[in-house]
């Protein structure tokens, strides 16, 4: 394979890449859109009825709305070619913090929930279904976000050395 064969090979694949990124970067800033305006409805509607439910509520809103646009950034990068950058790491590490914070309010807000229940008209029925792609729970404490947030970090940081020593070769005479 000569070099003008290589270089149309990494030119189509980085043309799929730009494309699959502009795709999944729109349905995440419209998935950030709905998550807005259903956290905007929904606090405005039980905004006198939530009690101490109410930050846990609003709290929870803002990270679902804020993962949906740092995830849009993260394929905004992919589609601009930008894959193995600071800014890519950053956003995905950023991401998997964004599930260790989630995962710290919900445990809050298991503890909170066991001190003082809620007022009867928010008890909701239990969900018939579940699901969740990491699930370890022990007793009513979930790790899944958590373990998803860890797992997270440590490929942008095996990303990040990557993109260093790429970056140190390249130097290399």
């Amino acid at each position: 394979m000569n070099a003008n064969e290589a270089l149309s090979k990494t030119n189509v694949r980085m043309n799929r890449i730009k494309i699959v990124g502009r795709f999944v970067k729109y349905m995440f800033l419209a998935l950030f859109v709905v998550s807005c305006g259903f956290f905007l409805y929904s606090t405005i509607r039980f905004w006198a009825s939530a009690g101490w439910y109410l930050p846990f509520a609003v709290a929870s809103g803002v990270l679902l709305c804020v993962w949906y646009w740092k995830l849009a950034q993260l394929f905004g990068f992919y589609e601009r070619g930008l894959i193995f950058t600071a800014q890519t790491i950053g956003c995905i590490k950023f991401l998997g913090l964004l599930c260790g914070v989630e995962w710290a309010l919900r445990n809050v807000f298991i503890i909170l929930h066991q001190l003082y229940p809620a007022p009867p008209m928010l008890e909701t029925p239990a969900p018939q279904v579940h699901f969740s792609f990491f699930s370890i729970s022990f007793g009513r404490f979930e790790f899944g976000f958590l373990l998803a947030g860890v797992v997270i970090v440590l490929i942008a940081w095996i990303m990040d050395e990557g993109r260093k020593i790429r970056e140190e070769q390249e130097l290399t005479v």
